[in-house]
């Protein structure tokens, strides 16, 4: 993919972008997660998690530019190419279409928040009308080609996302002063129901597959570590706060999404409006999550648009192609999110499958293979970081899957 200096996104617009691939309903569902681990095992988890993810992040991108040195004609802009190139063909292909999973997961759990948080707020409509609504909205901004275009959405969700997190956090302090008593009966640590905390945790770092495309995409590559610290604090505070306080507020909590929890209740109009502001916050981020598999799949069927493109006739051909691929993959995840049950379970299992693999393994495992010479300090932590994904991701798919297959409820933390 030929990316032109006009269509490269500044560091303003790629902080935008980080924020907004980082906080989505991943961090709203973070309560509920709190509720699995308890209220000092699940903040400590996360500080840890949070760390090791963004090392990670760094990690990809100083591969991805250690191989564009090494070999200055080929394209290093997914983790398949990346992945291709160091561990064979057959394995780029295999990761490719584990990120196209996982991007496409999000995509269908973005389907269902959206009607969820609607009818929240305007229960005449059903959910599956909801759906089939805004469904002719996400396709239309998937036609958009390229990332820097969506900034300007990147910028009015970001807004929309930080008002309802700030709503949603001066409500659980009010009802926390309201109560009086912090994490009053709630259990510091459950092992048991531990392992959908880490799931549903990870899967709240929903934007780490867009790293190297977001990266692709910025002005001066070199700025990109800096601003990713800055987006990373950010989307941080906004996980630990959001998940700890509205837990330690409200105790037990059941829905995927906080705002609908809170709309369940109380009737208060401004929780109706952010349910609302968050359905189109999530509309938003809907495009930008697609990218990814977008991109993979486009390359792959032949039919991406280099902006060096100057034939007419061809663009046209290539563009009409382009447009009616995209309809048909935003179509499909409506169809996925119209089937989908137990949502903060199947949540869990994709963070637990893909998400950790994406964020937590495939980096560090990359990284052993790609360097040759490491410091003691550094081949431990790629290590433990590897381990840390292995095992939580492989018991928090058991634990998920097992509850999901035998159609038992979700498991409450004790």
């Amino acid at each position: 993919m030929t990316i032109s200096v006009g269509s490269r996104a500044n560091s303003r617009e790629t902080f935008m972008n980080l924020v907004k691939v980082g906080i989505g309903p991943g961090c709203l569902a973070l309560p509920y997660a709190f509720t699995k681990a308890g209220f000092i095992m699940a903040p400590l988890v996360l500080v840890l998690m949070t760390l090791m993810v963004y090392r990670n992040m760094k990690i990809i991108i100083e591969i991805k530019e250690l191989l564009k040195n090494q070999n200055p004609t080929k394209q290093f802009a997914t983790y398949g190419d990346i992945s291709g190139h160091l561990l064979g063909h057959n394995w780029g292909v295999v990761v490719d279409y584990l990120l196209v999973s996982m991007q496409l997961g999000i995509c269908t759990v973005y389907f269902r928040f959206i009607p969820t948080n609607l009818s929240a707020t305007i229960s005449s409509v059903p959910q599956s009308h909801w759906l089939i609504l805004i469904a002719p909205c996400l396709v239309a901004l998937t036609w958009i080609r390229h990332m820097k275009s969506l900034a300007v959405f990147s910028t009015f969700a970001n807004v929309a996302t930080m008002m309802t997190i700030i709503v949603i956090l001066l409500f659980a302090g009010q009802n926390l002063v309201h109560r009086g008593a912090f994490a009053s009966g709630l259990p510091a640590a459950t092992l048991a129901t531990a392992p959908v905390f880490f799931g549903s945790a990870i899967y709240s770092f929903e934007g780490c597959g867009a790293i190297p495309s977001i990266h692709e995409s910025m002005a001066d590559p070199k700025q990109f570590n800096t601003v990713l610290s800055q987006a990373g604090i950010v989307i941080f505070f906004c996980f630990f706060f959001t998940g700890l306080l509205c837990y330690v507020s409200y105790g037990h909590i059941t829905s995927g999404s906080m705002t609908a929890e809170l709309a369940e209740r109380t009737s208060n109009p401004i929780i109706g409006l952010c349910n609302v502001m968050m359905a189109v916050a999530v509309a938003l981020t809907y495009p930008m999550q697609a990218f990814a598999a977008v991109e993979v799949f486009e390359r792959k069927l032949g039919i991406r648009i280099g902006d060096d493109a100057t034939d007419p006739s061809v663009y046209t051909n290539q563009r009409t192609r382009q447009v009616l691929f995209r309809t048909i993959l935003v179509l499909f995840t409506a169809l996925a999110a119209a089937s989908v049950h137990q949502l903060g379970l199947i949540v869990s299992l994709f963070g637990s499958v893909n998400g950790s693999l994406i964020a937590l393994v495939l980096p560090p495992f990359l990284d052993l293979h790609a360097r040759k010479k490491f410091s003691l300090q550094h081949w431990v932590v790629n290590w433990m970081t590897l381990v840390f994904g292995v095992v939580g991701g492989t018991g928090g798919a058991i634990v998920a899957l097992a509850h999901i297959l035998h159609g038992e409820p979700d498991p409450v933390g004790h």
